[in-house]
């Protein structure tokens, strides 16, 4: 193993057993390798499964990360060992999207994977699950389904102000129309959607829907993964 991939992986450790340990909704449940090139985690996150044709709300999931042999060059090879419901995630990979850069720390990437599992980032264009995307599509207002912010603030002082949790990068092609009648996990009629406003992400361009509440907050763009603030009002 090369000198350069070696301080890698160690670096990778260490940031994110740190990054488990702040966040408390993840478990860090096993390793392989030393430094570890293989990861089980454990995302305790709101989310879905299909079950006999129905939806059930989940709260446990388990993912593996695995690093493969030229990374950081490629990205790392994700995928559940727990079933889900999502566009993005079949049962052989979770589709991180196609930003990866080596530059990228294991520990964004593990943020990342939390916010597509909480239905705050999602990409119905070329989706790994064609139902779920469907899904999406009737059921807008419902999203997130979890609201937790994967983002863990370092202590001290020069804190930077709180990180909201990711915006929803615009689909147009997504109707606004209310839900038929299906499997779904809420039990009640789904909200009006709030009023958005779009604007462009810094670091990729990509339409971003702003709610009101979010003007002058510091969010992640599930995109592209560039953090910034939004706009303030006026």
């Amino acid at each position: 193993m090369s000198t350069v991939r070696l301080r890698r992986l160690h670096a990778d450790f260490n940031q994110v057993r740190d990054y488990i340990s702040r966040h408390p909704r993840l478990q860090l449940i096993q390793v392989e390798g030393d430094p570890p090139e293989r990861y089980q985690l454990e995302y305790r996150i709101n989310s879905l499964r299909q079950r006999d044709g129905e939806l059930q709300e989940i709260r446990s999931h388990l993912v593996e990360i695995a690093l493969p042999r030229n990374y950081p060059r490629n990205p790392p090879q994700c995928r559940m060992l727990t079933p889900i419901f999502h566009p993005n995630i079949a049962p052989h990979a979770i589709c991180i999207g196609d930003h990866w850069s080596a530059g990228e720390p294991l520990c964004s990437l593990v943020a990342r994977i939390g916010e597509l599992i909480a239905y705050q980032s999602y990409n119905t264009k070329s989706p790994l699950n064609g139902e779920a995307a469907r899904w999406v599509d009737q059921n807008l207002a419902r999203l997130p389904l979890d609201p937790v912010s994967m983002i863990v603030e370092e202590s001290g002082p020069g804190t930077r102000p709180p990180i909201e949790p990711s915006p929803q990068v615009d689909a147009p092609q997504l109707a606004a129309q209310p839900a038929p009648q299906a499997a779904s996990p809420a039990a009640s009629p789904a909200p009006p959607p709030p009023a958005t406003a779009g604007f462009a992400c810094p670091g990729c361009d990509a339409r971003i829907r702003l709610t009101p509440d979010r003007a002058g907050k510091r969010v992640r763009c599930p995109r592209c993964g560039t953090i910034f603030a939004l706009p303030a009002n006026g």
